[in-house]
């Protein structure tokens, strides 16, 4: 008997073989593995629904998408605890793990990877870089090994500074001097060491070097400009500069998703690659997973499907009532329904009740 397992896609299997057969929820075969998606219409029709792909029986007592990405933060968190004996063989491990549950769930990824449950706000940052580095360069058209090198220089690009982020992201103030030096040579740190841990390859090394380089020059520490600067590391600094403009910081709330992308573009244009800022806006659109909206009835619904560059995702699902009060169970909402139609972006009440993410998701 078949095994179905639930899979999701997006924009990054636009005009790329799929890699396996997709169902719906009935078992109806509805695209087999290999058939290129070759228009945005075709692609936001299968996205809309529930999808499945063939897999081993073994595999059907799996963790469920959300529970593997906060699986894979703990693992994370914990090979780098120990920095002075990092293990690279695990990292590199992780990067490979990473990249592959970002292929095969990315709407849990994107959405996910701004709340995961870290106690550190600079590992957790690595962790949502990682995630829209591999989104970015799967859309760009970049081959696997190249996203594996840019998911382990994600996740390995701040090891030296990862407590002083912590320290100022919780802070009002500016760096001071001491704190500017070690944050102006942490790319050259963290090289020095990665090879100190054992890490031999160019490329990996490249990339964490680059991290901070900007196209016009004006970037630290070596100052590259233009092509210089390797296209890998392009995507890898604006995915940087977009995931830090799109998370909660102790001193600041996120930008909402068409803030980050204008705050961004206007501040950065010219200082990053233009191309890479304005794909990452082709590829999420105003709501991309995780947004969270005020719907018509008042009710705080969460995005969870990826319609790419459409402006008006076709369900939310609901968490808070009216009220502000989380619902007893999460409820899917057709946003093209007048009593459900998205009316604007919102936050999460300050010290809210634990929401049932889980739920949410596994609805969605």
């Amino acid at each position: 008997m078949l095994t179905l397992l639930p899979i999701e896609i997006g924009p990054q299997h636009l005009d790329h073989p799929l890699p396996y057969d997709l169902y719906n929820r009935q078992g109806v075969l509805l695209a087999r593995c290999g058939t290129h998606i070759q228009d945005h219409a075709r692609l936001a029709h299968l996205a809309g629904q529930r999808l499945y792909r063939p897999g081993d029986p073994s595999d059907a007592s799996r963790l469920s998408p959300l529970a593997s990405l906060h699986s894979f933060a703990r693992k994370y968190s914990e090979t780098i605890t120990d920095i002075p004996r990092l293990d690279v063989d695990a990292l590199s491990a992780l990067a490979l793990e990473l990249r592959q549950l970002v292929l095969e769930h990315p709407e849990v990824c994107i959405g996910m990877g701004q709340r995961l449950p870290l106690p550190s706000l600079a590992q957790r940052h690595a962790l949502f870089v990682a995630i829209m580095a591999v989104v970015m360069a799967r859309h760009a058209g970049m081959e696997a090994a190249q996203q594996v090198n840019l998911t382990r220089a994600a996740l390995t690009m701040n090891l030296p500074s990862l407590s002083l982020q912590d320290q100022l992201s919780a802070s009002v103030g500016r760096p001071d001097a001491s704190q500017h030096e070690v944050l102006f040579h942490h790319p050259q740190r963290a090289c020095a060491l990665l090879v100190a841990a054992g890490v031999t390859d160019s490329t990996w090394l490249e990339l964490v070097a680059q991290h901070h380089e900007n196209v016009d020059g004006s970037g630290y520490p070596l100052g590259l400009k233009g092509q210089q600067i390797g296209p890998e590391a392009r995507i890898l600094r604006a995915a940087d500069v977009w995931c830090a403009l799109f998370s909660h910081r102790h001193n600041r709330l996120a930008r909402y998703p068409m803030q980050a992308f204008q705050e961004g573009y206007i501040r950065e244009r010219g200082r990053l690659d233009d191309a890479a800022l304005l794909s990452l806006r082709h590829l999420l659109g105003p709501f991309p997973p995780g947004t969270l909206v005020r719907l018509a009835n008042r009710e705080t619904a969460l995005i969870t499907r990826w319609f790419g560059n459409r402006h008006s995702p076709g369900f939310a699902i609901s968490l808070l009532r009216p009220d502000g009060r989380p619902t007893t169970r999460p409820q899917r909402r057709s946003t093209g329904a007048t009593g459900y139609a998205i009316r604007g972006y919102t936050y999460l009440p300050l010290h809210h009740d634990p929401v049932d993410w889980e739920r949410a998701w596994a609805l969605a």
